[in-house]
């Protein structure tokens, strides 16, 4: 099997994109993150992705070469990108944001390591099946017989693309833009860095998962309506402003939210239609 031929195995390629997507946005935590330099906390990490890789792929003994496999891929990427972190990047800064370090690597390493990861551990998915299907000595579900296909068919396929969908557009993104907004962020004055603990992260995933279930629904004109309501609670916030720093943060956080889940919905709703 070549790489482009296991796209004809997204019976196994969807459930594993599912389920890690699982594992690092959705049952991963931000302390679980941050302490993945140590052994316990990375391989309780390697677990969930194996378990529900293992759930959602075929919970049968036919799968576990297929997640055993995908398990190792996954520790060895985790493993490499702690030692880039670590050598290049040091802790995660903590604290009152400091001056903007210079270079290109202090300023964009960690949303430039957050993507490479993330398509590391996609590229890796793929590898994974073609490997095992290349192996003679290892047998691997049929497709349409995992469990799950075999008792709900494609429907199954297609809740699997809403669920991956849906992770990538709200929390997924959600950490890169953490990364990235934070270069301008430190330019902001302390007093307007408050506001709920928690809230734009929190404000940011309920605006994309509405823009998300928009593009699903083949309405894209409630996306107006929301720009619109964001913009009426925000212009009491920025017309007090010292400066443009604020309201040029939020709107570049803003711009960016808006085209990811909206290129995210889209990706989501023509991979439904391939699917049927």
């Amino acid at each position: 099997m070549t790489i482009l031929g296991a796209f004809g195995r997204l019976d196994l390629l969807l459930p594993l994109l599912t389920a890690h997507l699982l594992a690092d946005f959705v049952f991963q935590t931000d302390r679980m993150a941050a302490g993945k330099d140590r052994r316990g906390v990375l391989l309780g990490h390697v677990g969930v992705v194996a378990a529900a890789s293992w759930l959602l792929v075929s919970p049968t003994a036919t799968g576990l070469p297929l997640i055993l496999l995908v398990a190792l891929f996954h520790l060895l990427i985790d493993l490499a990108k702690i030692a880039v972190e670590r050598g290049t990047l040091g802790p995660e800064p903590g604290g009152a944001p400091g001056p903007e370090p210079a270079g290109f690597w202090p300023r964009n390493g960690r949303p430039t390591l957050f993507l490479a990861d993330q398509a590391l551990h996609a590229a890796s998915l793929i590898a994974a099946v073609v490997l095992i299907e290349r192996l003679p000595v290892v047998s691997t579900p049929s497709p349409g017989t995992g469990v799950w296909i075999s008792a709900f068919g494609t429907p199954y396929l297609r809740l699997l693309i809403l669920a991956s969908g849906g992770i990538v557009a709200t929390t997924g993104v959600g950490y890169f833009f953490a990364h990235f907004l934070a270069r301008f962020e430190i330019e902001l004055d302390p007093d307007q860095r408050g506001g709920l603990p928690g809230g734009g992260y929190w404000i940011g995933v309920t605006e994309r998962s509405l823009i998300y279930l928009f593009i699903l629904l083949g309405e894209p004109t409630g996306i107006g309506f929301l720009a619109a309501a964001k913009s009426v609670f925000r212009i009491g916030e920025l017309k007090d402003s010292k400066d443009r720093k604020l309201a040029e943060y939020i709107l570049i956080g803003t711009l960016l939210s808006f085209a990811v889940a909206m290129l995210v919905g889209l990706v989501a709703r023509r991979m439904l239609d391939l699917v049927r």
